[in-house]
Protein backbone atom coordinates (compact mmCIF):
# COMPACT_ATOMS: atom_id res chain seq x y z
CA UNK A 1 0.00 0.00 0.00
CA UNK A 2 1.33 3.43 -0.89
CA UNK A 3 -0.59 5.79 1.41
CA UNK A 4 0.62 9.37 1.18
CA UNK A 5 2.81 10.17 4.20
CA UNK A 6 1.18 7.28 6.11
CA UNK A 7 -1.95 9.41 6.59
CA UNK A 8 -4.83 7.71 8.34
CA UNK A 9 -8.41 8.71 7.59
CA UNK A 10 -11.78 8.15 9.16
CA UNK A 11 -14.81 8.80 6.96
CA UNK A 12 -18.08 9.59 8.66
CA UNK A 13 -21.11 7.49 7.77
CA UNK A 14 -22.53 10.03 5.32
CA UNK A 15 -19.32 10.19 3.27
CA UNK A 16 -19.11 6.39 3.23
CA UNK A 17 -22.75 6.21 2.14
CA UNK A 18 -22.14 8.75 -0.63
CA UNK A 19 -19.24 6.79 -2.09
CA UNK A 20 -20.92 3.40 -1.60
CA UNK A 21 -24.04 4.64 -3.39
CA UNK A 22 -22.07 5.94 -6.35
CA UNK A 23 -18.53 4.64 -6.94
CA UNK A 24 -17.05 2.31 -4.35
CA UNK A 25 -13.79 1.96 -6.30
CA UNK A 26 -12.93 5.52 -5.21
CA UNK A 27 -12.71 4.27 -1.61
CA UNK A 28 -10.03 1.78 -2.68
CA UNK A 29 -8.10 4.48 -4.51
CA UNK A 30 -8.31 6.78 -1.50
CA UNK A 31 -7.13 4.07 0.87
CA UNK A 32 -4.26 3.07 -1.40
CA UNK A 33 -3.03 6.52 -2.46
CA UNK A 34 -4.33 9.22 -0.11
CA UNK A 35 -4.45 7.58 3.30
CA UNK A 36 -5.63 4.33 4.81
CA UNK A 37 -9.33 4.48 5.58
CA UNK A 38 -10.21 3.27 9.06
CA UNK A 39 -13.82 2.46 9.86
CA UNK A 40 -14.87 1.67 13.41
CA UNK A 41 -16.78 -1.63 13.41
CA UNK A 42 -19.62 0.11 15.24
CA UNK A 43 -19.98 2.63 12.41
CA UNK A 44 -20.74 -0.15 9.93
CA UNK A 45 -24.23 -0.33 11.49
CA UNK A 46 -24.96 3.05 9.87
CA UNK A 47 -23.86 2.12 6.35
CA UNK A 48 -26.10 -0.28 4.44
CA UNK A 49 -24.35 -2.62 2.03
CA UNK A 50 -20.99 -2.21 3.75
CA UNK A 51 -19.81 -5.02 5.95
CA UNK A 52 -16.40 -6.29 7.01
CA UNK A 53 -15.88 -8.46 3.93
CA UNK A 54 -16.77 -5.57 1.60
CA UNK A 55 -14.41 -3.31 3.56
CA UNK A 56 -11.64 -5.85 3.09
CA UNK A 57 -12.33 -5.96 -0.66
CA UNK A 58 -12.19 -2.15 -0.81
CA UNK A 59 -8.93 -1.91 1.20
CA UNK A 60 -10.74 -0.32 4.16
CA UNK A 61 -9.47 -1.23 7.61
CA UNK A 62 -12.21 -2.13 10.09
CA UNK A 63 -11.05 -1.23 13.58
CA UNK A 64 -12.37 -2.21 16.97
CA UNK A 65 -12.34 0.80 19.24
CA UNK A 66 -11.73 0.53 22.97
CA UNK A 67 -14.89 0.08 25.04
CA UNK A 68 -14.09 3.26 26.99
CA UNK A 69 -14.17 5.26 23.75
CA UNK A 70 -17.49 3.72 22.71
CA UNK A 71 -18.96 4.52 26.11
CA UNK A 72 -17.62 8.07 26.06
CA UNK A 73 -19.15 8.61 22.61
CA UNK A 74 -22.49 7.78 24.25
CA UNK A 75 -22.11 10.97 26.30
CA UNK A 76 -22.91 12.97 23.21
CA UNK A 77 -22.03 16.53 22.54
CA UNK A 78 -24.91 18.79 21.59
CA UNK A 79 -25.47 18.68 17.85
CA UNK A 80 -23.46 15.51 17.24
CA UNK A 81 -24.97 12.08 16.75
CA UNK A 82 -23.42 9.13 18.55
CA UNK A 83 -21.62 8.11 15.35
CA UNK A 84 -20.32 11.62 14.64
CA UNK A 85 -19.05 11.90 18.21
CA UNK A 86 -17.43 8.50 17.77
CA UNK A 87 -15.69 9.70 14.59
CA UNK A 88 -14.41 12.77 16.41
CA UNK A 89 -13.12 10.79 19.37
CA UNK A 90 -11.53 8.08 17.22
CA UNK A 91 -9.84 10.69 15.01
CA UNK A 92 -8.49 12.55 18.02
CA UNK A 93 -7.34 9.39 19.78
CA UNK A 94 -5.76 7.84 16.68
CA UNK A 95 -4.30 10.96 15.10
CA UNK A 96 -6.55 10.42 12.09
CA UNK A 97 -7.95 12.94 9.62
CA UNK A 98 -11.74 13.12 9.77
CA UNK A 99 -13.46 13.24 6.37
CA UNK A 100 -16.94 14.71 6.72
CA UNK A 101 -19.42 17.10 5.15
CA UNK A 102 -21.18 17.69 8.47
CA UNK A 103 -20.67 21.31 9.53
CA UNK A 104 -21.07 20.64 13.24
CA UNK A 105 -18.61 17.73 13.19
CA UNK A 106 -16.13 19.87 11.25
CA UNK A 107 -16.39 22.64 13.88
CA UNK A 108 -15.92 20.15 16.71
CA UNK A 109 -12.88 18.67 14.93
CA UNK A 110 -11.40 22.15 14.53
CA UNK A 111 -11.99 22.87 18.22
CA UNK A 112 -10.13 19.66 19.10
CA UNK A 113 -7.36 20.34 16.51
CA UNK A 114 -8.34 17.23 14.56
CA UNK A 115 -7.43 17.52 10.86
CA UNK A 116 -10.53 17.51 8.67
CA UNK A 117 -11.36 17.19 4.97
CA UNK A 118 -14.57 17.64 3.00
CA UNK A 119 -15.96 14.40 1.54
CA UNK A 120 -14.90 15.19 -2.04
CA UNK A 121 -11.42 16.47 -1.11
CA UNK A 122 -9.59 13.12 -1.12
CA UNK A 123 -10.30 12.98 -4.87
CA UNK A 124 -8.16 16.12 -5.26
CA UNK A 125 -5.17 14.15 -3.98
CA UNK A 126 -6.02 11.36 -6.43
CA UNK A 127 -6.08 13.85 -9.29
CA UNK A 128 -2.81 15.45 -8.16
CA UNK A 129 -1.25 11.99 -7.91
CA UNK A 130 -2.44 10.93 -11.35
CA UNK A 131 -4.70 8.13 -10.07
CA UNK A 132 -7.88 9.87 -11.24
CA UNK A 133 -8.74 12.30 -14.01
CA UNK A 134 -10.78 15.46 -13.58
CA UNK A 135 -13.47 13.89 -15.77
CA UNK A 136 -13.66 10.82 -13.52
CA UNK A 137 -13.81 12.99 -10.39
CA UNK A 138 -16.49 15.14 -11.98
CA UNK A 139 -18.59 12.07 -12.77
CA UNK A 140 -18.27 10.81 -9.20
CA UNK A 141 -19.07 14.23 -7.71
CA UNK A 142 -22.13 14.64 -9.93
CA UNK A 143 -23.38 11.16 -9.04
CA UNK A 144 -22.93 11.94 -5.36
CA UNK A 145 -24.89 15.16 -5.90
CA UNK A 146 -27.68 13.18 -7.60
CA UNK A 147 -27.89 10.74 -4.69
CA UNK A 148 -27.46 13.39 -1.97
CA UNK A 149 -28.59 16.77 -3.39
CA UNK A 150 -29.49 18.24 -0.01
CA UNK A 151 -25.92 18.13 1.30
CA UNK A 152 -23.82 17.92 -1.87
CA UNK A 153 -25.27 20.83 -3.80
CA UNK A 154 -24.49 21.97 -7.34
CA UNK A 155 -22.50 24.82 -5.79
CA UNK A 156 -20.34 22.40 -3.83
CA UNK A 157 -19.76 20.33 -6.97
CA UNK A 158 -18.87 23.49 -8.93
CA UNK A 159 -16.34 24.62 -6.32
CA UNK A 160 -14.89 21.11 -6.21
CA UNK A 161 -14.46 21.05 -10.00
CA UNK A 162 -12.57 24.35 -9.90
CA UNK A 163 -10.20 22.88 -7.34
CA UNK A 164 -9.97 19.62 -9.34
CA UNK A 165 -8.88 21.49 -12.46
CA UNK A 166 -6.27 23.35 -10.41
CA UNK A 167 -4.98 20.04 -8.98
CA UNK A 168 -4.68 18.66 -12.52
CA UNK A 169 -2.71 21.71 -13.67
CA UNK A 170 -0.17 21.16 -10.91
CA UNK A 171 0.78 17.73 -12.29
CA UNK A 172 1.42 18.93 -15.85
Amino acid sequence: MSSVDGRLLILDANVLIDYCATDRWVLTLISQHVGRINVPATLLDEVEDLDESECDRLSIQVVELPLELLEYAGKRRPGLSYYDHLCLLAAKEGGWTCVTNDGRLRRECAAETVPVLWGLEPMLDLIAGGQMTVAQAQEVAERIHESNPLFITKGIVGRFLTRARNAARRIR
